[in-house]
């Protein structure tokens, strides 16, 4: 854990138990206290404080990162089912679409739900160059080589330079492509 990091969660935990007089009270202040100790990877308190947090004011944002909390904290299940809320009163979310797809894609089970997912997040805003990496990852494993390669290319044209998955990106482009071609039947 980073020294600033440790240091901020070591303050919002004495707030939270050292000073009974002043815990956080408001929903505000609760899913500011649960976002410090999300950022500190201590998702159990943080996923505590989010669900008192939304006891008190139901509220998309602090719902979202209860759902990344759930997912971090590997409760694939509970967390599918906070993005399946958000995602019924945001249809067209593409970062609540990116995030579920990539909880699904954790699952081998569900690489189908996983697909739709990120297709989504390709069609809806903000449209992130990641998501269509993201769905030609999937595509991979569901062997759909060519349409993974077109996934690649279109990540490839939109990927900021700084991306951290870029040269993977690449790398695989090149593989879906081989893959490809070594599916389809020799012309006659």
């Amino acid at each position: 854990m980073k020294p600033g990091i440790a240091a901020a969660s070591l303050l919002v935990l004495c707030a939270l138990s050292a000073c009974p007089d002043s815990p956080p009270e408001t929903p505000a202040e609760l899913a500011q206290a649960a976002a410090q100790l999300h950022r500190g990877q201590q998702y159990e308190r943080a996923i505590e404080l989010y669900r008192r947090s939304l006891e008190l004011h139901d509220d998309a944002g602090v719902r979202a990162n209860l759902a990344r909390a759930l997912a971090a904290a590997g409760n694939a299940a509970e967390a599918a089912r906070e993005y399946q809320r958000l995602l019924k009163d945001q249809p067209q979310n593409g970062t609540l679409w990116h995030d579920y797809g990539l909880l699904l894609a954790t699952d081998p089970g569900d690489l189908q739900g996983a697909e739709e997912a990120l297709f989504n997040a390709t069609k809806y805003p903000p449209k992130p160059a990641e998501a269509s990496y993201d769905l030609g990852r999937v595509l991979m494993q569901r062997g759909r080589y060519e349409e993974a390669g077109a996934c690649f290319d279109a990540a490839l044209s939109l990927a900021p330079p700084q991306a951290s998955w870029l040269a993977d990106a690449e790398a695989q482009q090149v593989q879906a492509y081989l893959l490809a071609r070594q599916q389809k039947p020799p012309p006659r």
